[in-house]
């Protein structure tokens, strides 16, 4: 058991607001789902836009550093895709202006 700071009345440890007095005694932790972020390695990892676009809107949304982590992924693995297709597109246009 803990007590109120603010009536000083014995709460429950797990109490995050004093039944009695209604102050708040505990950090209130929030849930996040980690979907956005999860989605967004898996579109990010298909070369899509939307695993940009979800990590981005992801690291806006997210406070936990695993979610986030996800999300900053995702970003990596589309930044890869469009550095491989950089990559292509300047050896063919290398490989065809070779050819002339």
């Amino acid at each position: 058991m803990k007590y109120c700071n603010k009536c000083g009345k014995e709460i429950e440890n797990e109490a995050v607001v004093c039944p009695f007095c209604g102050c708040q005694v505990a950090e209130m932790q929030v849930e996040e789902s980690s979907t956005m972020g999860i989605l967004s390695i898996v579109f990010g990892a298909l070369g899509g836009w939307l695993g940009l676009v979800l990590g981005i809107i992801g690291l806006t949304k997210y406070k936990i550093a695993k979610n986030r982590k996800n999300c900053k992924i995702g970003i990596g693995l589309f930044c890869a895709w469009v550095v491989g297709y950089i990559i292509i597109i300047v050896s063919m246009v290398s490989a065809a202006a070779s050819m002339y």
